[in-house]
């Protein structure tokens, strides 16, 4: 990236079969092909021995910051910036008749790679944008709103959403000693412009995208725009511009307003003048708890899974939230009903046996009567059991059960 700016730059190191005497480098290529993480550590250390060596009466800095993958960040004397994002695919014969034999898209692996360089290049400060998305995430799940898998939002939704605050709200690196003088002060602020900002975007109507002149939606043949799905979009920069929010539900979107509005509201009504109040309010907002099941909710559906070896337990339970999603669409779009989710899988004391609950604004008789509630209820057991790899062993029973009921249920010890 060249100030600010995504610009792909690709270096094809092609292994060419020669007689000619091998350089240290083609040697070094030759013991390293088989191990694509030294070798990416190789070349990055190369290239800043390279550039230190080449341009050091140029540059003011260049550092290496260790993130995901490694990122060689330079600066010019003329305040041109530079961002080199190093990413090693290794292809091989047997890789490549593999792919091909499945019919998958080569490559397939640097896809996710390369939609967060988007996103540190768009952040102006990739060390601080890395705080500001910890702490956010960290927030989001003790809230109970993180996990697309359960209708929230995903790491990927909260790392887009922490890029713009970064690019709106900090500007970009001049000198090392900027990020390490970044203060408590100044971290509040971004995190007080996080919870503002979306607390007040109008989610329900809007789209959300770090690029909106750049962006335009695709429509595939014979399918819905993928833009559409979800009930929050939050698009990511990269083509094809897919939603990625897009397991979000009406009912989830709106508790996670409600959590953004929840922050907003701490904020507004405790002190944050010194340093030591902004700590203080920062640490506050951490401590904010998911409110399973909230006031609204009155009754419960649980899920309760189990088998006998872990193997099998995991690929059980990993089959039974990729479910969840069209169980949730078809109560909010077949019986108009607002839920709350949870958004983790409570495993029990056995390891082997897991619960799960869903909760639900209307009461318990008038779930269990619901006609069409019970047919999709139905539905979602069928899709369950249709798992083609399930053995005896593993286990699916549910329970429709009062708010209270259930509450009752989590004092007893568990088994």
């Amino acid at each position: 990236g060249i100030n600010g700016q995504d610009v792909d730059t690709v270096f094809l190191l092609n292994e060419i079969k020669s007689v000619n005497t091998e350089t240290t480098f083609d040697e070094t290529l030759h013991q390293l092909k088989h191990d694509s993480s030294t070798l990416n550590n190789y070349i990055v250390n190369l290239l800043e021995t390279q550039i230190n060596g080449n341009f050091k009466n140029e540059i003011i800095y260049c550092m290496k910051i260790e993130a995901l993958f490694p990122i060689i960040s330079i600066l010019f004397n003329d305040q041109t910036k530079v961002e080199i994002f190093v990413q090693i695919e290794l292809n091989n014969e047997q890789l490549i008749e593999r792919k091909v034999a499945n019919d998958l898209h080569l490559p397939e692996s640097i896809h996710g790679v390369h939609d967060i360089e988007r996103l540190l290049v768009h952040v102006r400060s990739p060390p601080i944008f890395q705080h500001l998305l910890t702490y956010i995430r960290t927030w989001a799940q003790h809230m109970g709103l993180y996990g697309q898998v359960y209708g929230y939002l995903s790491g990927y939704c909260w790392a887009i959403l922490c890029a713009h605050i970064c690019h709106k709200h900090l500007s970009p690196i001049k000198s090392l000693s900027s990020i390490e003088e970044f203060s408590i002060d100044e971290f509040f602020s971004l995190v007080k412009q996080f919870f503002s900002t979306f607390a007040q975007f109008n989610w329900s109507a809007d789209t959300f995208c770090l690029y909106p002149k750049s962006y335009k939606p695709v429509t595939y043949s014979g399918r819905p725009q993928i833009y559409q799905r979800g009930s929050m979009r939050i698009i990511s920069p990269s083509p094809p511009f897919n939603n990625a929010a897009r397991a979000t539900k009406k009912s989830t979107r709106n508790l996670i307003i409600q959590g953004f509005q929840h922050v907003v509201q701490l904020l507004d009504s405790i002190n944050t003048i010194t340093t030591g109040d902004k700590s203080n309010a920062l640490e506050q907002i951490l401590d904010l708890n998911n409110d399973f099941p909230n006031e609204k909710m009155k009754s419960i559906v649980q899920l309760i899974i189990s088998s006998e070896t872990i193997t099998e337990f995991d690929s059980w339970i990993g089959w039974i939230k990729s479910r969840l999603s069209f169980f949730f669409s078809d109560c909010e779009e077949t019986c108009h009903y607002t839920f709350q989710s949870q958004n983790t899988i409570a495993y029990q004391s056995t390891k082997n046996k897991a619960l799960y609950a869903i909760a639900f604004q209307v009461d318990l008789t008038t779930l269990q009567q619901c006609r069409k509630f019970t047919v999709c209820l139905q539905k979602f057991i069928d899709q369950v059991n249709s798992f083609v790899n399930r053995t005896t062993s593993m286990k699916f029973s549910l329970k429709i059960i009062s708010i209270d009921d259930w509450k009752l249920e989590q004092i007893k010890p568990k088994s």
